[in-house]
C-alpha cells in the first residue's frame, strides 16, 4: 500500500486493531493527529500509520498505559531534539578544535 492517505479501514487492518479502538486512541494520545474530510471521515497519513504501530506495540508489547505512551512519545520527542542540538554543538567543537590545531 503506497498511498498517501488511508481510511480507518485500511489502518485498521494494517495496524491489526479495531477501529473503535483506534478512534479512542485519537483522543487520548496526543501526538496523534488525524485528517478529517468536509464530511467528517478521518484520513491518516504515513507518519500517522507508522505511530499507531508503535502505540500498539508500547501497549501491547512493553505493557506501558496510554499515559505512559503519552509520556514515552513526548520524552522520545525531546530527546530527539536534545540528541540533534548535541550532535551541531559536537560539529562546532570539532570545527574549533581544529582551527585552533591548524593556528598553531
Amino acid at each position: 500500500m503506497n498511498k498517501n492517505f488511508y481510511n480507518i479501514d485500511d489502518v485498521s487492518q494494517i495496524v491489526g486493531e479495531q477501529k473503535h479502538t483506534i478512534r479512542f486512541w485519537e483522543s487520548r494520545i496526543s501526538k496523534l493527529k488525524v485528517i478529517r474530510t468536509q464530511s467528517g471521515h478521518r484520513l491518516y497519513d504515513y507518519e500517522n500509520l507508522l505511530l499507531l504501530k508503535k502505540i500498539k506495540n508500547l501497549l501491547d508489547v512493553q505493557k506501558l498505559t496510554l499515559d505512559g505512551v503519552n509520556d514515552y512519545l513526548s520524552k522520545s520527542k525531546s530527546k530527539s531534539k536534545n540528541k540533534s542540538l548535541n550532535d551541531n554543538i559536537l560539529s562546532d567543537l570539532k570545527d574549533l578544535l581544529g582551527l585552533l590545531k591548524n593556528s598553531r
